[in-house]
């Protein structure tokens, strides 16, 4: 069956490259975001076609089933928010082998984001240079529609604050995060609360400690039970910054960290400055690789394993994913990928990690979380390196900034 999986995979690959994947690049970014989101839907429209995708790019194996936070996962491999910003495509991520979704981000109110072009594909960089600003059709909206959905997989919803203001005032800022958490108390798995947009007109205010803390309280307040709440932190901050988040994560008992969002290419040594079209916006995709990966590793040993951990950032293959996993994640996140490599690459990153797995003899994907934490050596030997000049987490080989 390995083969057949194998041969279906590499067929689809060389299709996307050489066929799809040209005539999708012809399109303006963000207009072909749109169309594919539109065949997505169209995809997911009934039973038949689903069961067309599922044919074409699925794949289940039990050694990938894991229990993250009493939620159930047919397989690590989820869809990062910033994808299905609206909530659209939900029948669709179970046929292509996703084993959860986060969707979002939604903000408390209507949301235009930012005007203009708002997508670049950067190939050398192998990344998508995103300025959107968090669009989406607003909380309660969103929620109305999909109430009376029945999902077929984990869902998680991102949350956000309203890009409106370049004036921070938190008492309405936090009320802002509170409309969405109200709205969704009753639908998808968990929540992650995203402090983290680079490309909203004022900052990102709660990487501040005492204003983290309290939103924090307001949550915990309203607190659903069952319902995980994780916190999605930028990727361009100082260990010092790092470790006051993980921090005040373990002091108001939050459930986790996703880690992390887009990274800004004036920070970042492996992006390929030419390239760079747009002054503003922010980077996903392989600039973000290696700095997920080491806050993954940072905070895994910071936290002492007592928090779940969610990579996004740079994942384009089984050995991406399976390096994230081992290092302390518990689940992983990805678009860029998919948009660079194919429809298919989801099923070949699930079907590596069993390879994987097999390899280390061991039995499901749990047991490889931290696995080979260079940090871990049950949390006594912290070996990150740090950019000289700004204290950033940075790559393990110690390579600096441009």
């Amino acid at each position: 069956m390995n083969i057949i999986y194998s041969t279906r995979n590499f067929v689809l690959r060389l299709s996307y490259r050489f066929i799809a994947k040209p005539l999708v690049f012809l399109w303006e970014p963000e207009d072909a975001h749109d169309k594919l989101k539109s065949l997505g839907k169209f995809m997911s429209s009934n039973f038949l076609f689903r069961g067309i995708s599922r044919l074409l790019f699925s794949y289940r194996n039990q050694r990938l089933n894991t229990v993250v936070d009493g939620i159930q996962y047919d397989n690590p491999i989820g869809l990062s928010a910033g994808f299905d910003k609206d909530g659209e495509l939900t029948k669709m991520y179970p046929c292509i082998s996703f084993g959860f979704a986060e969707l979002g981000s939604f903000t408390g109110q209507v949301c235009p984001g930012n005007p203009g072009r708002r997508l670049w594909r950067l190939k050398k960089s192998k990344s998508i240079l995103v300025w959107y600003g968090l669009n989406n059709q607003g909380a309660e909206r969103i929620a109305q529609r999909l109430a009376k959905a029945r999902f077929k997989l984990p869902i998680g919803i991102s949350a956000a604050k309203t890009n409106n203001t370049d004036c921070f005032d938190i008492d309405r800022s936090i009320a802002d995060y509170m409309t969405t958490y109200r709205a969704f108390r009753d639908i998808g798995d968990y929540y992650t609360i995203n402090i983290s947009c680079p490309n909203t007109q004022d900052g990102e205010p709660f990487a501040d400690p005492d204003n983290l803390g309290k939103l924090f309280e307001a949550i915990n307040r309203e607190r659903v039970p069952n319902k995980p709440v994780y916190v999605k932190i930028a990727a361009d901050m100082s260990i010092d910054e790092v470790n006051s988040i993980v921090d005040t994560v373990l002091r108001y008992k939050i459930d986790g960290m996703v880690l992390a969002n887009l990274t800004k290419p004036r920070d970042n040594p492996e992006v390929f400055k030419d390239e760079v079209p747009y002054p503003k916006g922010a980077m996903s995709g392989l600039p973000l690789q290696k700095i997920a990966t080491n806050l993954v590793r940072h905070i895994h040993q910071r936290a002492q394993g007592k928090i779940t951990l969610i990579a996004v950032g740079g994942i384009f293959t089984a050995r991406d994913a399976y390096e994230k996993i081992t290092s302390g994640a518990h689940l992983c996140q990805m678009i860029t990928g998919m948009i660079f490599d194919g429809p298919q690459v989801m099923a070949e990153i699930n079907q590596g990690l069993v390879k994987y797995l097999k390899k280390d003899g061991l039995n499901t994907i749990s047991e490889a979380v931290g696995l080979r934490n260079p940090l871990d050596e049950r949390f006594a030997s912290p070996l990150l390196q740090q950019h000289s000049d700004t204290g950033r987490i940075t790559s393990i080989t110690g390579k600096k900034a441009a």
